[in-house]
C-alpha cells in the first residue's frame, strides 16, 4: 500500500477468500515454525546454559558418596536340607515370600542390629556425616525457620541417650541403605552410600551377617518357642492317656469281658455263628432253587431234554451214557427209516432199544431228584440248627448292650488321647532337632567390596539433566512467547493485518550499533520524507501530526526534521506534548527549523468554538511550507483530539515489539476522524537482528533491511 489509509477506522484488508483461508488455517507452515524456532533459539540456548550451571553448582558443591552393595542368596537347596534333617514345614519362596525378606532386609529391627554390631551410634563420621551445598542450605533454612517461628532446635533432652542415639542411627542408616530384586530370581542386593568408602562396605557386610544371624536366631526361638509349648503340652497328655487306658482295663475286669485277638471272645464266637448261618442259607437257597427247576423240567415229559442238565449227583454218569446210546440210536433209525421205510426190521429193533433206553432214563431221574430233595433237607435242617445255635447263644451272651456302648465309649476316648499324644510326641522331636541344626535358608553370595569411585554425584547424567530441563523450561518459555498475540514487528505486519502503510524501521540507539543500523536509519528516513513530501506536493503549508502510540519514540525525529529541511524550505514544529526537552532542544537548534512550545499553541488552535481562525492558520500556511504537529501519545488518555483535526494528515510512530494489531486497530479506530488520513507509519526503536528473525528469508524486506 502506497498511498496515505484514507479510513484507518475500517477493520484490516483480507487478501484471502474465507473458504481458502479456513483450508490453509489446518495446513502447518514450516516456514513459520523454522523462523520460530530462529527467533526462540537463543533463549532455550540461555536456559540450557542456565540448567547446566547449576547443574554444575550442584555437583561442585556435592559430597562424594561411595556405594557398595552385598548379595544374598535366598537359598532353596538348604531349605530341602532342614525339610530333610526337620520334617516341620517351611515357607515357600514365592514372590509374597520374597518381598517380605526385602521389609526384613529395610527394617528398623535390622538397622538396630547393625548399630550395634559396628557401634555406628559412637561414631562421629557416621552421625554427622558432610554436607554438601543443598544440605547446607536446607540446614539454614530449618535454622531461619527455627528462629522464626521461636521453637529451638533441639528441643527437650531424651530420657535414655544411649537408645536415642542408638535409634538416630538406625534412621541415617535406612535413609543410606538400598535393597533390590535381582531379576526375578531369588537373589537379593543390599547396597549402601556413604562418604567413607570403607565405612561403606562394613555397613554393607554387616547388613549380610546380621540377616543370616536374624534367619538362624528367628528359627531357632521359634522351635524352641514350639518345643516348650509341645513339652508342655505332652505332660499332660501323657496323664490324660494313662487314665483313660486304666479305665478301659478297670471296666474289662468288673465285667468279665475277655478281650482276645484285639476284640472280645464272646463277639468273635457271636461272628462266626452268623458267618456260617449266611453261607448255609446260601447253599440251601441254591438247592432248593436246584430241585424246583428240575422238577418243573420233568413235569414237561421230555426226559431226554432234561437228561442234558447237571444234577451234581451219582446219576450224572449213568445218565450221560443212557443219553449218548439213546441219540446213537435215533440217529441209526432216522437214516434206516429214510432209505428203507419204517417197517424193516432193523429199523423196529432199533426203535424198541431207544424205548427201552428212554425209560430206563426216566428212572435215572427219578433216582435223581430224590437224591436233590434228600440234599435240600440237609440244607434245610442245617440253617435251622445254625439258627437255633445263634438264638441259644444271643439268650445265654453274659455281655449286656449298655456295657458294651460303654466300654466302646471308653476305648474311643483312649483312642484319642494316644493318637494325640503319639503327634505331640513327633512333633516335639521335630521341635528339638530343627532348635539344634544351625543352617539358615538364606547365604551370602557376594560379599561387599571397597568401592574404589563415588557413585554420586553421577557428573554426566547430572550436567545432561540440567541441560535438558533448562531446555525444555527454555522451550516452555518460548512456546508461551510465540503463542501469545502477536506482536507488530515488520513492515509486512502493518500492511497485511491493519492495511496500513510502512516506511520502515527506525532502529534502537544503543552502543555499539553495527553499520547496517545506520543504513536502515537513513532508508527508513529518506522513505518517511518521500511520503511526506509526496503528501505535501503542490500544497505550502501542510499540518503533519507526528503522534506517537505510546510515547518515546521521538527520538528520531531531529534527523527527520533535517531530512525535511533540505534546502531552503522553512519548517515549523509545534510541541504539543509529545517531545521532550532533549529532543525540543536538538530540534530546536536545526537551522531553518522554527520550534514553538507548548505555550505556543493558542496561535495555532482555533479562537471561536464555532470554527478555526482561518485568517491565523492561511498566515502560518504561506508562512512555512511544512508545519509538523507533535502530539502526546495516541493511548494516553488526555489525547488532544481537537488539536490533532487540524492537521492535514498524520504519521504514527509505532514501538517496535510492543504494540498488538488489535491494539493498534482500536487506538486508531478511536481516534479514527482526527487521524484521517494516516500518511504513513514507523517502527521504531526497532532490534534489526531480532527484526530480521520475524521475517521470510530472502523476501524484499529482510534483504533491504540487511543490504
Amino acid at each position: 500500500m502506497n498511498g496515505p489509509m484514507n479510513d484507518p477506522g475500517l477493520p484490516p484488508f483480507s487478501r484471502t477468500p474465507a473458504g481458502a483461508a479456513s483450508a490453509t488455517a489446518q495446513v502447518i507452515d514450516t516456514d513459520q515454525l523454522a523462523r520460530a524456532a530462529r527467533r526462540q533459539a537463543g533463549l532455550v540456548a540461555k536456559s540450557a546454559g542456565i540448567g547446566a550451571a547449576a547443574a554444575l553448582l550442584l555437583i561442585l558443591g556435592s559430597v562424594p558418596r561411595y556405594s557398595a552393595s552385598e548379595t544374598i542368596l535366598l537359598d532353596e537347596e538348604r531349605s530341602d536340607l532342614l525339610n530333610q534333617v526337620s520334617a516341620m514345614p517351611n515357607a515357600q519362596r514365592t514372590d509374597a515370600a520374597v518381598q517380605s525378606e526385602i521389609e526384613i532386609l529395610g527394617s528398623q529391627l535390622l538397622a538396630l542390629a547393625v548399630v550395634d554390631r559396628l557401634q555406628l551410634h559412637k561414631d562421629a563420621g557416621f552421625m554427622d556425616p558432610p554436607l554438601g551445598l543443598t544440605g547446607q542450605v536446607g540446614a539454614a533454612l530449618r535454622g531461619v525457620i527455627g528462629l522464626v517461628s521461636g521453637k529451638p532446635e533441639g528441643g527437650s533432652p531424651p530420657a535414655d541417650p544411649d537408645l536415642a542415639a542408638r535409634e538416630a542411627a538406625a534412621a541415617i542408616l535406612r535413609e543410606g541403605v538400598t535393597v533390590s530384586r535381582i531379576g526375578r530370581s531369588f537373589v537379593l542386593e543390599v547396597g549402601f552410600s556413604d562418604p567413607d568408602p570403607v565405612r561403606a562396605a562394613t555397613v554393607a557386610r554387616a547388613y549380610g551377617d546380621a540377616y543370616v544371624a536374624f534367619q538362624l536366631s528367628t528359627t531357632s526361638e521359634v522351635s524352641a518357642n514350639a518345643g516348650k509349648w509341645i513339652s508342655d503340652r505332652l505332660s499332660q497328655l501323657a496323664r490324660q492317656t494313662l487314665e483313660a487306658a486304666s479305665a478301659v482295663q478297670d471296666f474289662r475286669a468288673r465285667h468279665n469281658l475277655v478281650h482276645f485277638q484285639g476284640m472280645l471272645l464272646s463277639d468273635q464266637q457271636q461272628s462266626e455263628l452268623a458267618s456260617a448261618l449266611v453261607t448255609a442259607s446260601a447253599e440251601l437257597a441254591e438247592v432248593k432253587a436246584r430241585l424246583d427247576n428240575f422238577r418243573a423240567l420233568l413235569s414237561s415229559g421230555d426226559v431226554i431234554a432234561v437228561s442234558a442238565l447237571e444234577t451234581k449227583t451219582p446219576s450224572d454218569v449213568a445218565l450221560q451214557a443212557m443219553r449218548t446210546d439213546y441219540l446213537d440210536n435215533r440217529r441209526r433209525w432216522l437214516a434206516i427209516s429214510e432209505s428203507a421205510g419204517p417197517d424193516h426190521p432193523q429199523a423196529t429193533k432199533l426203535k424198541s432199544e431207544m424205548d427201552l433206553t428212554e425209560r430206563a432214563i426216566g428212572e435215572e431221574l427219578d433216582r435223581a431228584a430224590g437224591a436233590i430233595a434228600a440234599n435240600f433237607n440237609i440244607a434245610t435242617s442245617r440253617v435251622a440248627s445254625l439258627q437255633d445255635d445263634l438264638r441259644a447263644f444271643a439268650k445265654g451272651s453274659t455281655g449286656d448292650v449298655r456295657e458294651m456302648g460303654q466300654l466302646a465309649q471308653l476305648e474311643a476316648i483312649a483312642d484319642t488321647y494316644s493318637t494325640v499324644y503319639r503327634q505331640y510326641l513327633e512333633r516335639y522331636e521335630i521341635a528339638t532337632q530343627q532348635q539344634n541344626f544351625p543352617i539358615a535358608s538364606v547365604s551370602i553370595i557376594s560379599p561387599a567390596e571397597v568401592p574404589k569411585d563415588p557413585s554420586s554425584p553421577q557428573r554426566k547424567v547430572m550436567l545432561a539433566l540440567g541441560i535438558l530441563l533448562g531446555g525444555l523450561v527454555g522451550l516452555v518459555i518460548a512456546a508461551r512467547r510465540e503463542l501469545a498475540p502477536p506482536l507488530l514487528r515488520t513492515q509486512k505486519d502493518l500492511r497485511d493485518r491493519l492495511g496500513l502503510p510502512c516506511a520502515g524501521l527506525i532502529p534502537a540507539r544503543k552502543r555499539g550499533a553495527k553499520p547496517h543500523d545506520g543504513l536502515a536509519l537513513q532508508r527508513t528516513l529518506s522513505q518517511l520524507g518521500a511520503d511526506i513530501t509526496r503528501f505535501a506536493a503542490g500544497q505550502s503549508g501542510r499540518i503533519i501530526a507526528i503522534v506517537p502510540v505510546e510515547g518515546g519514540e521521538t527520538e528520531a525525529l531531529p534527523a527527520l526534521v533535517e531530512t525535511l529541511a533540505m534546502g531552503e524550505d522553512r519548517v515549523l514544529v509545534v510541541n504539543a506534548g509529545g517531545l521532550g526537552q532533549g529532543v525540543a532542544q536538538r530540534l530546536g537548534a536545526l537551522p531553518q527549523v522554527e520550534m514553538w512550545k507548548p505555550a505556543d499553541l493558542h496561535r495555532i488552535l482555533p479562537q471561536s468554538r464555532s470554527g478555526r481562525d482561518v485568517s491565523q492558520t492561511a498566515d502560518l500556511r504561506v508562512s512555512y511550507r511544512l508545519i509538523l504537529l507533535c502530539l502526546p501519545p495516541l493511548m494516553s488518555p488526555g489525547f488532544p483530539v481537537a488539536l490533532a483535526s487540524i492537521a492535514d494528515g498524520s504519521v504514527l510512530l509505532v514501538p517496535w515489539g510492543r504494540v498488538t494489531p488489535d491494539l493498534l486497530r482500536e487506538a486508531v479506530a478511536a481516534h479514527g476522524a482526527a487521524l484521517r488520513p494516516v500518511i504513513t507509519t514507523v517502527l521504531t526503536g526497532a532490534n534489526l537482528s531480532r527484526a530480521r528473525l520475524y521475517m521470510r528469508r530472502g523476501d524484499y524486506e529482510e534483504r533491504v533491511l540487511h543490504a
